[in-house]
């Protein structure tokens, strides 16, 4: 069984493949418990954190929140911005510009906090790096609150309090929530002091927010960070904030909502306003009374978004030309939208199995998104191995970013290539396809799926579970979508439907051999009620 697939991919078959007590046996493979919420008040500095900022509002102190300019970001700011409102304090938010600023707390936004008079920052999904802007605001006399996810450097910034499950003495169980899960720890504690029957609805939005950017940033989903998401799409089809129920109606979603939904759908309109635009406006669809607007301005950023995403994917492919055994994709153009080149990234990553680099060269200096889909291949180590021909870089070992002066553009692809052929072996660039397990067809049933929820909320550590059906019939081939690109079947004696997305090319080949090896998803699709199961059809042999 060892053969490739249709789309040359390598299927790896569990070691064990018991068909008896399999939901049961993929819990205990996976690691899922049941975990409930830790206290917050074991976040390192968070009760000093909240102290303060109840001190800030008892004066009329007004506060700056500093966020970031992605989805988690952007949930965090909405999460503590709401809190602070609800509360009474003066507060507005700052998230800086892609291209202008760069991530997180800057010194112009600083500068701009002395100006306002403001005497406290927060900042929400950064801050754990920015040593020299604290510094800076505290010789303006400013007071500064980090709360972050990210991994801390071994020289923590002299803030006034830092909250963070990452830091090497914070005692918190949960160590990979994301910033709008720390956010919404600080603004549950605030909020706590009130009557809980005044804030039920507040925290239930909240913990929807939290949901949100825990997915959106593809946090792992074990432990808390599981009854977070779990809890927090529980409340998003109910929610009352104006502006995401919008962003709900613009991407086809209603009673149903998944953590699936939220990583294709909702997710990626979210990063449109920080990839092509403002990220205020996304912190404005949802933090807004009247969100309703900034939702159906995401709608259109996120549909060009789309198109140049597929535009640049295109230019980097003809530039790449024959990819052959090549171990590193790199391709640069001054041409190249800085706020897309990730997903470029991304999606060559994916494609071709292998460390892919993309460059923008606008602005006078090249900016590089990177992404590594082999765990062999830690793509930060690769940038720091060449720092020296970089001006910066950061990031963890399937995705960074960093900044290149051009004149050192040649000597880095050079070196990047050469470390890449040296740690990367031909066989490490094959595909593989991990299956959870085998199945028959006449175990195929609601029933089944339903068992199959509980599993759920899938992502990031917990993936939708890949079965594998042998030689099983395939009948009423044909293609379906836009250009035809999708493939739909029904399957053996069941007459099940099967869809492959992005397999129509295949329909041709299939139709003569009227049978295959197939590796599926299983869904549901409900009619009036009534349960009806599909196959989402992953590869083909």
């Amino acid at each position: 069984m060892n053969n490739l697939s249709l789309l040359g991919k390598k299927w790896i078959f569990p070691s064990e493949n018991s068909r008896e007590n399999l939901i049961e046996n993929l819990k205990k493979i996976r690691g899922i418990e049941e975990c409930g919420f830790h206290p917050p008040e074991k976040l390192k500095d968070l009760e000093k954190a909240a102290e303060r900022i109840r001190a800030a509002m008892k004066n009329g102190e007004r506060i700056l929140i500093v966020g970031d300019y992605d989805a988690d970001g952007v949930c965090a700011s909405v999460i503590l911005f709401k809190t602070l409102a609800n509360l009474g304090s003066k507060v507005s938010v700052r998230l800086p510009d892609r291209a202008k600023h760069g991530y997180g707390l800057n010194a112009e936004f600083v500068r701009e906090a002395k100006k306002l008079g403001v005497k406290l920052i927060i900042t929400v999904d950064n801050g754990i790096s920015a040593t020299q802007e604290i510094e800076l605001a505290n010789s303006f006399g400013i007071d500064v609150i980090i709360t972050d996810h990210h991994i801390s450097p071994d020289e923590l910034p002299n803030a006034f309090a830092i909250v963070n499950p990452r830091q090497k003495d914070c005692e918190y169980p949960e160590k990979n929530l994301s910033g709008a899960a720390v956010a919404y720890k600080l603004a549950t504690t605030l909020l706590n002091q009130e009557p809980i029957t005044k804030n039920s609805e507040l925290i239930d939005e909240l913990l929807a927010l939290a949901a949100i950017g825990t997915l959106a940033d593809v946090c792992e989903l074990s432990g808390e960070n599981r009854m977070i998401v779990t809890e927090g799409l529980k409340k998003i089809p109910r929610t009352r904030n104006p502006g995401l129920r919008k962003i709900l109606a613009n991407a086809g979603l209603n009673s149903k909502i998944s953590s699936e939904d939220i990583g294709f759908r909702i997710a990626p309109r979210l990063n449109a306003a920080g990839r092509l635009d403002s990220p205020l406006i996304a912190f404005q669809a949802l933090a807004n009374k009247d969100g309703e607007k900034f939702a159906d301005g995401l709608e259109k950023l996120n549909s060009w978004r789309q198109r140049l995403t597929e535009k640049l994917l295109a230019e980097v492919e003809e530039r790449l030309g024959e990819i052959g055994a090549e171990r590193i994709l790199i391709a640069g153009g001054e041409n190249f939208h800085p706020g897309i080149i990730g997903l470029a990234a991304g999606r060559l990553a994916e494609k071709y199995h292998r460390p892919a680099i993309v460059m923008s060269g606008a602005g006078g200096k090249f900016v590089g998104s990177c992404r590594s889909p082999l765990p062999e291949f830690n793509i930060t180590e690769a940038l720091r191995d060449n720092s020296d021909l970089l001006q910066k870089f950061g990031g963890h070992r399937g995705a960074a970013g960093f900044t290149l002066e051009p004149k050192n553009r040649a000597a880095f692809e050079k070196k990047m290539g050469d470390y890449a052929r040296a740690k990367i072996k031909a066989v490490e660039l094959i595909p593989r396809l991990e299956i959870d397990s085998q199945v028959e067809e006449r175990s195929l049933s609601c029933e089944f799926f339903e068992e199959l929820q509980t599993l759920a909320p899938f992502g990031a550590g917990n993936p939708e579970p890949l079965f594998h059906l042998e030689n099983v019939e395939l009948a009423e081939i044909r293609t379906v979508g836009n250009g035809e690109k999708h493939l739909r079947a029904k399957i053996g004696k069941t007459k099940i439907t099967a869809i492959g997305f992005g397999l129509g090319e295949f329909a041709e080949e299939l139709g003569k051999r009227g049978s295959a090896d197939l590796v599926f998803q299983l869904s549901e699709n409900e009619w009036n009620g009534n349960c009806e199961l599909q196959l989402k059809m992953v590869d083909l042999r």
